[in-house]
Formats: structure tokens, sequence, C-alpha cells
């Protein structure tokens, strides 16, 4: 009896104790939604279990979203995850500094340190130590590397038999893109020539792309982030992904130290105010960091690691979802894209060296680009940590501190409140139209109030967080300038000497939530890519 008495005591006491650390949980929840956001929690919970896996969470939450009334909380143990698919929302969460912080749930991501994931008054620290290497100067100056490679793309794409023809693998492609991308980022970053766009003997493009698909399971599963359980529930994940993680690490590690070395040579056999002006690209200014006693040599290969990363994975992945984009498109995308570049070109359809001034007077291929990031969001949910209680912004809601935040950009980007009826269908003329309809209600605007010193008009714009190719706010992509300018340069050249069309439609495509955007069915798709024809 006393034994009872005893348990149900103890019950009780953990029950309330539970109940007193839910307590800001639940009051978001009823803020948000009131009755109908208490009501239905055990039906989130149920879903929201049975959906934890990368190949099916992204699908369910696009599909399940519209049953229910959004921002949406979700309770979960003593946090409360709180999904955000609005452009208020995101300004909101992304230009709060009790946001800035990247969630718990990221930890299982393999390059654990450096700039992605620092936290607090370190990130801070850290992004202007680096912002300097990414300058527009810093950036402008490596166009004749992403010409060079650009170039070395285009042979291997005119003679490599397995990219082109009538049934290009859209993974082959992918691949190839991938290596060149990879190239351009080790030497930009690390001042490295790698030789990847000819061959990636030892796999290092591959290795990336399988340890970003591990964290993405790692992320939606976070007990696996935990050495001990990853090790008894995945023994067989753990092994490989501990084997791809040691190979990138080594990958990186020597070419720092021996671009250090080399460094530390140069400038014992040089002096400052003797040496040439030379341009200091990402790793030369982490050694001057370095020499300051600022950074340490296993602090620069994490940030090297981090960049590479980044950089690659999201701009070859950028490409490859513009050049479905285009060749599943049976209007006059490519007619309109190749008339573009041929008349701003110096020598027409010669686009051995694209230039910064060149892609600045593409205003098609902005729209272009601009509408296949839409479409189809490069990374389609951000996570946030929320590091001390703030009020969501146009609401009464106060989201409690150590709430995890899932913006969900790939929805918001496809919604129609947001993008209209034909919000789902590829459209590049959308940016061309909502710019020209703009300067002309500006344009009237300005005459009404020159002839009665007043208008009836004012002038509307979506949205500026509707659409987030890059992120935006306090945590923007510190290398978005330079992540445009590779695409952009790629899909010049590309387009520019190779037909691309595929029997694909893009409501046909599986999403993957893979960190960056995959496709369940990328086996089944297919190119038909052919050198172009003179006319």
């Amino acid at each position: 009896m006393h034994l009872h008495v005893a348990l149900w005591v103890c019950g009780t006491l953990l029950a309330l104790l539970l109940g007193w650390q839910q307590r800001k949980c639940w009051r978001l929840i009823w803020q948000l939604n009131g009755w109908r956001g208490v009501a239905q929690q055990p039906v989130l919970w149920f879903l929201l279990c049975i959906n934890l896996h990368p190949n099916s969470i992204l699908d369910k939450v696009t599909r399940l979203r519209v049953l229910f009334q959004r921002p949406l909380a979700i309770l979960i143990g003593t946090r409360a995850l709180l999904y955000i698919d609005d452009p208020a929302g995101m300004e909101c969460v992304l230009n709060a500094p009790e946001c800035l912080d990247k969630t718990f749930m990221q930890e299982g991501f393999f390059a654990r340190r450096g700039l992605l994931h620092a936290r607090g008054q370190k990130w801070k620290l850290r992004r202007k130590q680096l912002n300097p290497a990414f300058n527009h100067n810093i950036v402008i100056s490596f166009f004749d590397v992403f010409n060079s490679v650009g170039n070395q793309l285009l042979e291997q794409f005119a003679t490599q038999p397995h990219l082109h023809g009538t049934a290009v693998r859209f993974k082959d492609a992918e691949d190839m893109l991938s290596r060149a991308v990879l190239e351009v980022s080790c030497l930009t970053i690390m001042g490295t020539p790698t030789n990847f766009t000819q061959a990636d003997d030892a796999h290092i493009a591959t290795t990336y792309k399988r340890l970003l698909e591990i964290s993405a399971i790692k992320i939606v599963k976070p007990w696996l982030q935990i050495d001990l359980l990853h090790r008894l529930l995945e023994p067989q994940l753990y092994a490989e992904a501990a084997a791809c993680n040691q190979l990138l690490v080594d990958f990186v590690a020597e070419i720092v130290q021996r671009k250090h070395r080399n460094w530390q040579l140069r400038n014992a056999l040089e002096s400052a105010e003797d040496a040439p002006w030379q341009r200091r690209i990402f790793i030369e200014q982490m050694f001057q960091l370095a020499a300051n006693g600022e950074l340490t040599l296993q602090d620069i290969e994490d940030e090297a690691q981090s960049m590479v990363l980044v950089s690659f994975e999201t701009v070859s992945n950028s490409i490859m979802i513009a050049l479905l984009c285009l060749a599943t498109h049976k209007g006059d995308c490519l007619e309109r894209l190749r008339a573009e570049i041929e008349s701003v070109m110096p020598h027409g359809n010669d686009v051995s060296y694209v230039s910064v001034e060149h892609l600045q007077q593409l205003r098609y291929l902005d729209a272009f680009v601009n509408e296949a990031l839409r479409l189809l969001a490069t990374v389609p949910m951000n996570l946030r940590h929320v590091s001390r209680d703030f009020q969501l912004a146009g609401r009464d809601a106060i989201v409690p501190q150590n709430t995890i935040i899932a913006l969900d950009t790939f929805s918001m980007q496809r919604d129609t409140a947001w993008w209209g009826e034909k919000a789902t269908q590829f459209e590049p003329q959308r940016f061309l139209q909502q710019q020209q309809e703009l300067q002309q209600k500006e344009a009237e605007l300005e005459q009404e109030q020159v002839l009665h010193g007043q208008s009836k008009y004012t002038p509307t714009r979506r949205h500026s967080y509707s659409f987030l190719p890059f992120s935006k706010g306090l945590r923007t992509c510190i290398g978005r300038r330079y992540s445009f300018f590779i695409m952009k340069v790629f899909l010049v050249k590309l387009i520019a000497n190779f037909d691309f069309s595929s029997d694909q439609q893009l409501d046909q495509l599986q999403f993957v939530e893979g960190i960056s955007l995959k496709f369940r069915n990328a086996d089944q798709i297919l190119f038909q890519i052919q050198p172009r024809k003179s006319s």
C-alpha cells in the first residue's frame, strides 16, 4: 500500500514538473491556434513519427500543411517545434537576434565546426573575420577560374559519350557538374588545383554528397547524433559515415597543411613591403589571421571544410535544378536565353569568356535562374534555435526559449497565396513582369505627384521574403554573389553550346529533403543533350 502511494506521489510530481517545463510551449500552441492547436497535438505527433525520414518528410509536409492553420506549433518533449511557411514569419525569424543559431538537430551534420555551425558571439566574430574573403573585388577576380573550369566542363560534355545523346542520366550530369564546381571551390577557397573536372578517382565529390544524405537522416532522427546509439542502432550507417568523414577530413587537412607550409616559406623569403600585391583568397586570409594569433590551424581546416562543402553542394545543385527546368519546359525559354546571350556577347555565341559585365546585361537569364530557384528551392527547410523568448511579429504569440523553428521555404515559394494560381508552374516571365509592373507604377506615381501633388497609385510589390534563394536576414549566405556568379557563368556556357530537353514532367518529381533538394526518382530522369547545331 505504501509503495503504491509512493509511486503515485512520484508520478504526480513528475507530471507536475513536466507540465511546468512545458507551460510556455502550451501557451504558444494556444496563442497560435487556440483549442484547435491543443486538440490536434496527438494527430501531429502521429504524423511526425511515421514520416521521420528524408525520403518522405518533405513530400508529406507539402501535402498535409494545407490541412492545418499556420504558423503551427507542435510539442516535442519540453520543447516546441514551430512551423512557419509565410513571408512575414520568415522575415521576423531571420532578422531576430534570438534566432541566430542553428538547432541541436543539425549537430548531426558531419562538419560540426566552422562558420556553418558557430553560435552567438562566436559566429559573429568568425563571420566578421571571413567577410573580407568574399568581398566584391575578390569574387570578381575569380572569373578567370569560373571560365577556365567552365570551358573544361564543356569539353567533358562534348567528348564523354555518357554526357551527350538521347538518354543522359540525371545522376551522370549531376556528377559531372558536382566535380566541376568542386574544382572551382578548391581553386578559389584553398588555391589548389585538383583536376576533379577530368577525374575524381578518390570519389571526393560523391563522398561529400553521401555524407549530406547521412546528415539528413541524423537531423530527422536526432538520437543518432549520440555515437553510442548510432553505433548500436545503425552499425553499417555508422561505419560508412565514419569512413566518409575521415576521407574528407584527410583531404582538406592535407591541402591546408601543405598550403600553410608554402605560405610560411614565402613569407620568410620576402617581406610584406617588398612582395607584389596578390589577391588574398580565403585560405591566405585565414593564414594571416593565424599569424596574428586569431585562429589555429585546426580552425582553418574546419572553415575550409565548411566553405568547400557549402559552396560546391549548393551551387552544383542549383545548376542541375536550372537545367532540369530548362529541359522540361516546352515554351520558348531556351530560344530567349540564347537570343539574349548572343545579343550581349561580343562575338555572338562565343562564350569562351563570360565577364561580370556580360552577366549584368542578361536580364532574362536572371529571371530564368530566379524562377528555377523559386520553384525548386535548393535548400527546402531552414532550422533555427531560439536562444531566448521573443514575440512573433504581427501576433501576440511569445515563442519560448529552446524552441526549434522550421522555416519551410520550399512550400512558401510554391504557395498560390504569394505566387498566384500558376505558382507550381515554371514561368521565368513572372520575374520580368514584376519588375516591369513596378517600374510602370512608380512612373505613374511620379507623374501624378508632379501634376496634382498626390496620386491614387500605390506601387505594390511581392513580399521581399517570399523568395529566399540563399536565405536572408542576419545569417544570410556569405557566398551569395559567389554562388550566383558560378551558376550563371556555367549556365551561359552550357546553354550556348548544347540543346537540353527531357520527357520528364516537373509535377512528376518526387522530392527528398537531403539538406539540399534531391529527387527520389532521379534514376528515372533522362536528358536529351545534343551539341547545338550551327545556325
